[in-house]
């Protein structure tokens, strides 16, 4: 799973969309998207212990950085409130933390989370408690934009490679890496630029080698007429460059398209990308549904094969109907 699986086995199940009465609903497990349908925005996942933990931005003053459960990836409840009014972030006053990122270190779980008042008054704090569940003790700042020079300084990702912790973030102001310190609670050294300030919400995973910067493209607003899309480039080392097929950096606007916009969903955006197990990759991400945006940004689901060393998404659209990762 993202930032590492645990004691899950998981198999997929070879069925269609049918729902017939005469199919045995235990043996088979199929999905429709959404698989939620309230305003779940820019989602993080983590798997322990047989169960997926979800964090997404919150939907209201009372809902900020909610965490969600599920036992399968599509059906999820409400289970808590990462903060309360009197553990609030504050280290940009005003604001409240989104676009959250779950991860754990030396022991710790750590929610990062974004603060942003302007794309030049913007950072990222982090959160620390023994349990996933919490309580959650903020330690603050991580990185405030004006430390470096950089706008746009929100939507993190962690990952780790050749053993050290990295953050991932950036929001139209460029895409960042840095290194991270041993217990992730702050920066080990400088930010360095793998995007251009065409990408946002960006994930970084490896497979077979190489490393792959999922990013969203285009705002992520608008409803029906929302023209964010989902895409990736491809390095070599973590740093970068990362590159399209054809070998143009991201750095100079260079991208594939991983999931874009279709006649039932528009504006495909801010995904969490994660293997399973080994090679069975999965995207969570948020985008409209069609039949009615005044959901907001709903919770969506695929599967993304790997085809020639790159990820592809069935027909590069949001599937409406598909196979589910199921537990055995």
């Amino acid at each position: 799973m993202k930032r590492g699986w645990i004691g899950l086995a998981v198999v997929l199940m070879a069925v269609g969309c049918s729902k017939k009465d005469t199919i045995d609903p235990g043996s088979w497990n199929s999905y429709r998207n959404p698989v939620d349908q309230t305003d779940i925005q820019d989602p993080a996942v983590f798997a322990e212990n047989g169960a997926f933990y979800m964090f997404s931005t919150g939907s209201s003053a009372e809902s900020v950085i909610p965490m969600m459960v599920s036992s399968d990836l599509v059906n999820w409840e409400m289970a808590i409130n990462i903060f309360t009014d009197e553990t609030m972030p504050d280290f940009i006053s005003g604001v409240l933390p989104q676009s959250p990122e779950i991860a754990q270190v030396g022991g710790k779980y750590l929610i990062y989370y974004s603060m942003y008042k302007t794309a030049s008054d913007s950072g990222i704090g982090v959160a620390v408690a023994d349990l996933i569940t919490g309580p959650y003790e903020d330690m603050g700042k991580v990185i405030h934009g004006s430390d470096y020079g950089i706008t746009g300084v929100v939507s993190p990702s962690f990952f780790m490679a050749d053993g050290k912790p990295y953050l991932v973030f950036g929001n139209f102001g460029g895409i960042f890496i840095a290194e991270l310190s041993s217990d992730g609670l702050s920066l080990a050294g400088a930010p360095v630029k793998v995007a251009s300030e065409l990408f946002d919400a960006p994930y970084i995973m490896e497979h077979d080698g190489s490393f792959y910067l999922f990013a969203s493209i285009n705002t992520t607003t608008g409803g029906a007429d929302c023209q964010c899309q989902q895409v990736v480039g491809r390095a070599d080392a973590v740093t970068g460059p990362y590159c399209d097929k054809d070998s143009l950096p991201m750095t100079s606007d260079g991208y594939e398209v991983l999931i874009k916009s279709s006649t039932k969903f528009a504006g495909p955006g801010h995904g969490s990308v994660f293997d399973i197990t080994p090679g069975n990759t999965w995207i969570l991400y948020n985008a409209y549904d069609l039949s009615d945006v005044s959901k907001g940004r709903t919770l969506m689901l695929d599967r993304i094969e790997w085809l020639e060393g790159w990820p592809s998404v069935r027909g590069s659209i949001c599937s409406f109907c598909a196979d589910a990762p199921a537990l055995n």
